[in-house]
């Protein structure tokens, strides 16, 4: 049977779900046993290819080159792979599109003007590995499923869910405002359980209603987030299947 041909590229990011990817450690190298490793810059693996099976791609799109390779990529692979939040939906470059104090830049040669996109404003994107960074072990479920030929399907409840499975004492009853009941799950629940609201960077899980949480947050005299409004206005945006 011919190994699956991968490939692991990074486009504009801080790469630090590449290094979640390493901190796999001997599943990693079990893992890559089993595929043929094309490209992984971080690592020092840098063939010349045609065609990919399957590409994951870190890292949001943040210039006209990037989007030029990212199609090409596209082209290439039978698969593509959103790693992380700034591919699947922006991530912090899209504070961008917020109102924030700064000072002008002239930029350096030959670059284009900057952007902060996800990935599927250009392509087709096929699964997405959510989380800032991405949990290991979500790569390493992705992989067993793509190498049994299985789709791979991430968590569609909320935050909350896993709070009442650790019996976390609820931060919203604590009068926190904790993103928990509209975000997607899967990091088991790691920022309540240590008494820190969520910040939402999983997205918004299937069942999100953010109009319901904006109310929950008003009734208990809890400072409503200034980008939740913002959210509710463009929530289609920011769902994923």
């Amino acid at each position: 049977m011919n190994k699956i041909r991968l490939g692991i590229f990074s486009l504009s990011s801080c790469e630090g779900c590449l290094v979640q990817i390493l901190n796999l450690e001997d599943y990693l190298v079990e893992l890559f046993n089993m595929v043929d490793l094309v490209s992984f810059k971080l690592i020092g693996v840098d063939k010349e290819f045609d065609t990919l099976d399957v590409a994951v791609i870190e890292g949001a799109v943040m210039n006209d080159e990037e989007e030029k390779e990212l199609k090409d990529l596209r082209e290439r692979s039978k698969i593509i792979v959103a790693l992380g939040d700034c591919a699947c939906y922006g991530g912090k470059f899209i504070i961008k599109d917020f109102h924030v104090n700064g000072i002008k830049m002239n930029l350096p040669r030959k670059t284009t003007a900057f952007k902060a996109d996800p990935l599927d404003k250009y392509v087709k994107v096929d699964y997405y590995v959510y989380g800032c960074p991405i949990v290991k072990y979500d790569f390493l479920q992705l992989m067993k499923d793509l190498l049994m030929d299985k789709p791979y399907r991430p968590k569609t409840y909320n935050v909350c869910a896993e709070c009442i499975l650790k019996e976390n004492n609820c931060l919203i009853e604590a009068g926190l405002p904790c993103l928990g009941p509209i975000t997607r799950a899967g990091c088991n629940a790691l920022c309540p359980s240590v008494g820190r609201e969520c910040i939402g960077c999983r997205g918004l899980s299937d069942d999100a209603n953010i109009e319901s949480l904006i109310q929950i947050f008003r009734e208990r005299n809890i400072e409503v987030p200034s980008y939740l409004p913002k959210l509710l206005k463009g929530e289609e945006k920011w769902r994923r299947k």
